[in-house]
């Protein structure tokens, strides 16, 4: 039985069982969905150019880690004759395939690096050489990249495939299994609320409501320290504005006492003529 791909393909695939008749019931959604399908399809599908990409990138990384050992799977850490006299005493970067092969697929799968880890995870998998690597699970260890790169080695050294038939051999294994783990997960879930199991906050959902309660918090010190600015700056520019007008009116009290300090008082005609007469008198 093929797997249907599409959503586009659920009405058609549906109509040829109920005409073999592997399907006796026509299902509530049938008509609905005849009547209107859908317009896009809204599955997700990978571009042939960019899986191309993807696989020559993988391809040219792989080539350029065989092109480092000659067979034996470890890079070459002897000095050189030229090299012995400068780099002698100096510690040399001991290099291994295991390395390349991890920086690989991390970088292909970035979201396994957000897989959680525990301290005494590796407590039984230390020595990774001593499991029997001709399946990649292992009761032991737990699934992840570093079982990808010890299987990958296992199908290089004991069945002696190249390293990309063991590498795509391996991360198709690997993906199988975490298939698997994440299905029996879920139906174990199902199954334990059906029966009545509560569940609480997982470490992501407990993370979240901390993050959320100190936002909270900021927005409600944020909010009155800036109704505690604004008053400030409404009381300075109204004590501003205040201190100002007095200054206007002190300016303009001593313009007046000045104007009135430098008027003389009023003359009448008779005076000036009064005086007048008596200049002539003196001469």
């Amino acid at each position: 039985m093929n797997a249907i791909k599409s959503a586009g393909e659920v009405l058609g695939r549906t109509s040829e069982y109920l005409e073999s008749g592997l399907v006796r019931k026509q299902p509530s959604w049938y008509k609905v969905l005849a009547y209107h399908p859908p317009v896009n399809n809204r599955t997700k599908t990978i571009r042939p150019h960019v899986l191309k990409k993807i696989k020559e990138e993988e391809v040219e990384a792989l080539r350029r880690i065989l092109s480092h050992h000659k067979g034996d799977l470890f890079y070459k850490t002897r000095l050189k004759p030229n090299q012995m006299v400068s780099n002698f005493l100096k510690p040399q970067k001991l290099h291994f395939i295991e390395d390349d092969l991890r920086d690989l697929f991390y970088r292909q799968h970035p979201w396994e690096l957000a897989d959680p880890k525990s301290l005494i995870e590796n407590e039984h998998a230390v020595n990774l050489e001593v499991l029997d690597w001709s399946t990649m699970r292992q009761y032991t260890k737990k699934l992840d990249g570093e079982s990808v790169v010890q299987r990958t080695l296992y199908l290089v050294n004991k069945e002696k495939k190249s390293l990309l038939d063991a590498y795509e051999q391996a991360k198709y294994e690997y993906y199988r299994l975490k298939i698997e783990d994440e299905t029996e997960t879920n139906v174990s879930e199902e199954q334990s609320e059906m029966f009545g199991a509560v569940y609480g906050k997982s470490l992501v959902e407990y993370g979240f409501d901390k993050e959320m309660t100190v936002l909270t918090k900021w927005k409600k010190d944020a909010v009155e320290q800036t109704r505690v600015i604004e008053a400030k700056r409404a009381n300075s520019s109204a004590g501003g504005l205040a201190r100002q007008e007095n200054k206007d009116l002190e300016a303009e009290a001593e313009g007046e006492e000045e104007t009135a300090e430098g008027e003389e008082e009023p003359t009448s005609e008779e005076d000036l003529l009064q005086e007048l007469r008596n200049a002539e008198q003196r001469r």
